[in-house]
């Protein structure tokens, strides 16, 4: 047996994903990429309300100065999502930039602020088939806290989880088509990246599936899931060792975050697309969000909103 104690939050999604913990609303908000739409989960009332926009949704993220606006991906855009949290229709919609227009087919992916407030965002290339996409014409975004958009990383293949250490002096970072977290040194004042290098791998740790969502826990381990894989590793990245494992009741889970009072419950989404009828006849709980307990763990603090300046 696996760690934790896993539990069905909420039924159900298409492509559950970017789970971000309000530690204000005591909310879990997060995105349904296929069904085109934003979600917010209430744990104490055990509610799940959604907004559906006009394209896939990749990302969410809080801004700070505004409790009723999200920084969203929708395609190739971000935009400014303004929503009660309850109503079936946006207040508005507003397009904030719009990347790579020679790659029409290419999305935004994963989406987090860093402890500043920074935006970091990244694409990937037109998906073929579920983990296989144009080679290497994705990119990962900075939306600086002055509002301007800027390149970090090029070509990229799938860009995915997202974490910072304790100290604020690494970045942990997945482009997924390499099957692996590597590591940046990160200039938390000035937000620039360097040294990129891999802490964890596929391949050495004898993992199958592909790297998909993670987060950060107060010991300074990694939690990421594993699209493909049925699990959710625990993985120390200064060892660049797995620590353990979560099983999982159905085999495309795509992010987690720690959420709750206490920081101790680990939220993670999944997937029903991508499976054949005999997959999803054999594991009815596929896109559901799931709230996981008994790991140990904890997580350093809720999402971190985004801080910056909108664009008028």
């Amino acid at each position: 047996m696996g760690l934790g104690k896993v539990e069905v939050a909420f039924r159900k999604t298409v492509l559950g994903e970017g789970p971000h913990w309000d530690a204000v609303k005591q909310v879990l908000v997060y995105n349904d990429i296929k069904g085109k739409s934003v979600h917010i989960y209430n744990p104490a009332t055990g509610n799940d309300t959604m907004v559906e926009l006009d394209g896939r949704v990749t990302l969410v993220v809080p801004v700070e100065s505004d409790p009723n606006k999200y920084i969203v991906g929708v395609e190739r855009e971000l935009k400014v999502l303004e929503w009660d949290g309850k109503s079936s229709k946006p207040t508005s919609l507003k397009k904030l930039y719009s990347v790579e227009n020679e790659y029409p087919g290419n999305r935004f992916n994963d989406g987090k602020c860093d402890s500043h407030g920074r935006l970091w965002a990244g694409t990937m290339g037109t998906e073929t088939t579920p983990g296989v996409v144009d080679p290497w014409s994705g990119n990962l975004y900075q939306l600086g806290l002055d509002g301007k958009l800027t390149t970090q990383v090029d070509q990229i293949g799938i860009a995915n989880g997202l974490a910072w250490s304790l100290d604020d002096s690494i970045f942990y970072y997945i482009d997924s088509c390499t099957y692996r977290i590597d590591a940046f040194n990160y200039d938390h004042t000035s937000g620039r990246i360097a040294n990129r290098r891999p802490v964890f791998e596929f391949s050495k740790n004898g993992i199958a599936g592909i790297p998909d969502g993670m987060t950060i826990d107060t010991n300074g381990h990694l939690w990421l899931a594993v699209f493909n894989g049925h699990k959710i590793l625990h993985i120390d990245p200064s060892a660049g060792k797995l620590i353990n494992t979560i099983d999982m009741p159905t085999k495309n889970i795509t992010s987690v975050a720690f959420g709750g009072p206490n920081l101790d419950v680990l939220y993670a989404t999944s997937a029903a697309s991508g499976l054949t009828d005999a997959e999803t006849a054999a594991q009815p709980d596929a896109g559901c969000l799931f709230k996981i307990t008994n790991t140990g763990a904890k997580g350093v603090a809720g999402g971190v909103s985004y801080k910056g300046t909108l664009p008028a």
